[in-house]
């Protein structure tokens, strides 16, 4: 066992059984806000805190492992080497294997970099290197947690050099979910639709997203395009917002997963009568978070699933308070 995942497992607290409710919490990157990014201790933490899910972005390395992390190459922002020295050349991920990955340290943030000033909470832990997908699973196994885990395929339109070729992609991803035995928790998601659609050609009945951000404001990797719902990837396929759970829903899809800036009543009762759930990302600020929760939204991603789970018990008592 590696130094690293040793730390995660001394930290580990028991995981209490949870009556759902709504919205369920949908810990961002593990729980980015209080540790690092999409390594093992912010997805144990996520989990043991009582996060419904844990929300991980993946690549594929160069010998076909699905990889977590956001980036499509090594950040000097998060990425130390085995010097401790902060990465200068931005390998991509597709160009590593697996093992060298494991390599980097991730367990904090470089206090040089815009990104610091971002996640001034948020507790370094070092020896924390890039896992595998495999690895996380393995992680809520010996924790004996049954948490979902929501699994966004990261993509790269404008540069293929970065992904594999799309249908190597998805066969990679479900020959993977089954390897794993994980079909029936995850939930597969990706601003490039024809991912998660592809995967369910295959997995008939596993449950798949669609992510969608309108005005682009949010962060993506480089590369990406959103969004990006046919094999054209333009942004003007998407048509009017007031279409897209509509054509989500015809598409196939479980949940339509939008900016939360864009979702307002009118659309999530279409994408409610249409059949889908909503889950709405990246919600950090408690007044956004009581927002989301009084328009009903299913699903909530935040990077403080500690500050969303106090909040939804507080509000789950003031709307039930027999």
């Amino acid at each position: 066992m590696s130094k690293s995942r040793t730390g995660v497992l001394q930290r580990i607290q028991p995981v209490s059984l949870k009556i759902p409710q709504k919205p369920k919490i949908h810990g961002h990157r593990g729980a980015r806000g209080l540790h690092p990014e999409n390594t093992l201790h912010s997805v144990s933490s996520a989990a043991s805190l009582g996060s419904d899910a844990i929300e991980i972005d993946v690549w594929v390395s160069r010998d076909d492992r699905l990889i977590v992390h956001h980036d499509a190459r090594l950040s000097p922002a998060i990425a130390r080497d085995a010097d401790g020295l902060w990465v200068e050349e931005e390998l991509p991920i597709r160009d590593l294997k697996a093992i060298d990955l494991s390599g980097y340290d991730v367990g904090r943030i470089n206090p040089n970099s815009e990104y610091f000033a971002r996640f001034p909470e948020q507790t370094p832990c070092d020896g924390q290197t890039i896992p595998s997908l495999e690895d996380v699973v393995n992680l809520l196994r010996e924790m004996d947690s049954d948490i979902e885990i929501n699994i966004e395929l990261k993509s790269a339109v404008d540069d293929p050099s970065l992904i594999p070729p799309v249908e190597r992609y998805i066969e990679i991803t479900a020959r993977e979910i089954l390897d794993l035995g994980i079909a029936e928790r995850v939930l597969v998601q990706s601003f490039d639709w024809r991912l998660p659609l592809g995967i369910k050609s295959m997995l008939t009945d596993l449950r798949i997203g669609l992510l969608s951000d309108q005005a682009n404001r949010h962060e993506h990797s480089a590369g990406e395009k959103h969004p990006c719902p046919d094999s054209t990837n333009s942004p003007e396929s998407y048509g009017r917002l007031s279409d897209l759970p509509g054509l989500v829903a015809d598409l196939g899809a479980n949940v339509w997963s939008p900016n939360f800036a864009d979702i307002e009543a009118d659309l999530l009762a279409k994408a409610h009568r249409d059949g889908l759930e909503v889950c709405v990302w990246t919600v950090n600020r408690i007044e956004h978070m009581q927002d989301m929760m009084n328009l009903g939204v299913d699903i909530i991603t935040t990077d403080y699933p500690d500050r969303l789970i106090d909040l939804r018990a507080c509000w789950t008592t003031q709307m039930n308070p027999d």
